[in-house]
């Protein structure tokens, strides 16, 4: 829809059910590409190494046709530069996380072994492994008309959620397609059957894995009071990330304290969040998912009817908070 608004869009936005709806049970992704099990040489799995992610993954995001909006906001761009970070497959944090967020959850070596089963070749080992994370920051003009709202999403907030995500799912897919095409074990795992959003006990609404913790693990930011994680471009964004058969090394270094970038956490009086949920989701406790999930789920309707999109978000509290589009000012100087 270059031009005009779609009609019908309950019906006709075929890319935004698949993204609201199909990818929440597992349905609607494109096939898994096959392995080329012609052995990757020394040299060609030298030559992927940190720089070529880094520079392939800003090379996505500054080119790529899909990084854009649709009408009525044609040619603008949904995120700006990406901020990309590495973890080892090997690194303990993947084990607690079966503890802190659930057994559900994932560790890459799990992942990586569906995968390979897939392709009826050994599974690697953890130690052989690495994940590729990333965040893509929401665009000023988005943010910015985010923070006008006070009851449901902006227009470009609302199309960054469902356009954003396809063009996610889109450059990842096309970086492990070609990582397969050279022999190299690579999987998405929010492009799996494998991954689907449920209702666990004592989690609540969550998937089997997690963007926002596996960035937290490469060391790309620390958790606020709504659960967004605050990197050093901010919480409005959107997270990825994949896992290859490759030996990266980490680039950013982890801050064992979860929340250092919150200002209501580091003891200086803030709740901002909490002021721009409205459904006050989030109180000195932290975030209540399902109170949350509710309203989010809710802005469908409004979306379909007001933007002509098959999709729900929120975001509020992501924007005209103090950590929208960095860490605090007072705790980077700290």
């Amino acid at each position: 829809m270059k031009n005009k608004y779609r009609r019908f869009s309950y019906i006709t936005d075929i890319h935004g059910i698949k993204t609201s709806i199909l990818d929440m049970f597992g349905i609607g992704f494109p096939k898994q590409p096959k392995l080329n099990k012609v052995s990757p040489t020394e040299d060609s799995t030298n030559e992927y190494n940190e720089t070529w992610f880094i520079d392939t993954i800003n090379e996505k995001v500054t080119n790529h046709p899909a990084n854009k909006m649709e009408y009525p906001f044609e040619e603008e761009k949904i995120f700006d530069e990406p901020i990309i970070g590495f973890a080892k497959g090997s690194d303990p944090i993947f084990l607690e996380y079966k503890s802190i967020i659930g057994p559900h959850h994932f560790t890459p070596e799990e992942i990586i072994r569906w995968q390979a089963k897939n392709n009826c070749v050994e599974p690697p080992k953890a130690e052989d492994i690495s994940v590729v994370s990333f965040i893509l920051p929401i665009t000023k003009k988005t943010r910015d008309d985010n923070a006008g709202k006070i009851d449901w999403p902006s227009e470009r907030w609302a199309q960054t959620r469902r356009s954003g995500e396809i063009f996610s799912q889109t450059f990842v897919n096309e970086i492990v397609t070609f990582l397969m095409s050279k022999g190299i074990l690579a999987v998405s795992p929010d492009m799996t059957p494998m991954f689907n959003y449920r209702k666990y006990p004592n989690v609540g609404w969550a998937s089997p894995w997690s963007h926002r913790h596996i960035a937290y693990a490469a060391g790309l930011g620390t958790f606020g009071m709504n659960d967004f994680l605050i990197t050093e471009k901010g919480v409005a964004h959107r997270c990825g990330s994949f896992v290859v058969n490759l030996k990266l090394q980490p680039n950013k270094e982890r801050n064992r304290d979860i929340h250092a970038h919150c200002l209501q956490y580091q003891g200086i009086n803030c709740l901002k969040c909490k002021q721009r949920c409205p459904v006050d989701a989030i109180s000195q406790n932290g975030h209540n998912k399902d109170i949350c999930c509710k309203k989010v789920i809710s802005s469908t309707m409004f979306c379909n009817k007001n933007y002509h999109i098959f999709i729900y978000g929120c975001g509020l509290c992501s924007t005209k908070i103090p950590c929208e589009s960095g860490i605090p000012n007072i705790l980077n100087k700290e």
